[in-house]
């Protein structure tokens, strides 16, 4: 159990307290709107964890998540094409394909069911497995050794994080080595394949990437959909405005209830954060949960609201760290969400207290029980 000194919501963040010294953490914590997009956006901070001063952690070669410039412009510049939200909307018949296949064996056995394992955790898992052209020899492979990979994203990984990341990162890609090989050879017409005859990207980058995809934007991309559908079941007046508007309800969903509660970085410079001075060398936890309910930033930040003017949020990080794989969770998001509430207009929750995952990143559910009349759509 990973101790944490900040609550789920960032609600209990005192007026003007927005970056504090957490000697516990051994970081600053920057909670306020504006000082979080600075870390996020501006020049002088990295984001790969071997610069802490007075550590030293190991971190798989060539994760474009840990890179800095000038490695990280070069590497992001290959594989942006990818990931626009035109590619990515090419896409969308598949996913609402994969989308209907799993939710028909939601209840098909039961009126109970996790929604977390059997919809939130299969939809992007699918999803991913199709977009490598894994099959389902390789789906089972990458469900056995995403929680492992995870760990290697946690804001304040430990050594025994970074260990068991590593493990699971080589299984996963003496798995794929095969594969996109072959696919290098003969690339395709689809997603994996424009990859793998992307120019300039090396093999240990094409995995990298792999696994980037698959550890982030599987757990990501379930932790929204988990979040959208409990903050759905508490206020049922909402599902209507999802219906209305997905892309506006989704926006909505990342403000208020981020896949990702954290994000670190380390100051290569010293600075001076919401009047606090930050030396180089530093670690900072930027909370992505409270600096979306910074009321600086957003009128009334604790209420749900749907049909709310979009305002740009940090669910998704920013500046050149922006998530890439952003429009593809968005697409799944929004597709799952509106599916489920119209395949199952009587969901509802199953248990009073669903259980919460342990994670000082990510912001999620274990495990989320729902009941429904079964369905024969």
């Amino acid at each position: 159990m990973r101790a944490a000194a900040w609550s789920d919501t960032g609600s209990d963040t005192p007026p003007g307290a927005w970056v504090v010294r957490d000697e516990t953490l051994g970081a600053f914590v920057v909670s306020g709107y504006d000082e979080a997009a600075r870390v996020l956006r501006e020049p002088g901070w990295s984001s790969d964890p071997r610069r802490i001063a007075g550590r030293s952690l190991a971190v798989p070669p060539g994760v474009l998540l840990f890179l800095d410039p000038p490695d990280h412009t070069r590497l992001r510049r290959l594989l942006s094409p990818a990931f626009t939200p035109r590619a990515v909307g090419r896409l969308r018949p598949r996913v609402a394909a994969i989308v209907d296949t799993v939710l028909s064996g939601l209840f098909a056995d039961a009126d109970e069911a996790d929604l977390m394992a059997e919809a939130a955790y299969l939809v992007p898992l699918a999803v991913i497995a199709e977009l490598l052209d894994v099959g389902a020899e390789g789906a089972r492979v990458f469900r056995e050794h995403t929680p492992g990979l995870v760990r290697m994203l946690e804001a304040v990984p430990t050594a025994e994080d970074v260990e068991r990341g590593a493990e699971a990162s080589q299984e996963v890609m003496m798995f794929l080595l095969p594969l996109l090989v072959e696919r290098r050879r003969a690339p395709g017409g689809d997603f994996v394949g424009a990859l793998a005859a992307t120019d300039g990207l090396s093999l240990e980058e094409l995995l990298a990437t792999c696994v980037l995809l698959l550890a982030a934007g599987h757990e990501t991309t379930a932790n929204l959909i988990g979040n959208g559908a409990s903050a759905l079941l508490r206020d049922r007046a909402q599902i209507e405005r999802l219906h209305a508007d997905p892309a506006r309800a989704v926006e909505e969903l990342l403000r208020a209830e981020p896949p990702v509660r954290l994000a670190g970085r380390v100051a290569l410079t010293d600075h001076e954060l919401g009047g606090v001075r930050v030396p180089a060398g530093s670690r900072v936890v930027v909370r992505i949960d409270a600096a979306n309910r910074d009321p600086r930033r957003f009128a009334d930040p604790g209420r749900l609201d749907l049909s709310r003017e979009p305002l740009p949020h940090l669910a998704f990080g920013g500046g050149h760290h922006y998530c890439l794989g952003a429009a593809l969770a968005r697409l799944e998001a929004a597709e799952t969400l509106t599916r489920l509430f119209g395949r199952f207009p009587d969901l509802a929750p199953a248990a009073p207290e669903p259980r919460r995952r342990t994670s000082t990143t990510f912001n999620g559910w274990a495990t989320l029980p729902v009941r429904a009349r079964r369905s024969s759509a």
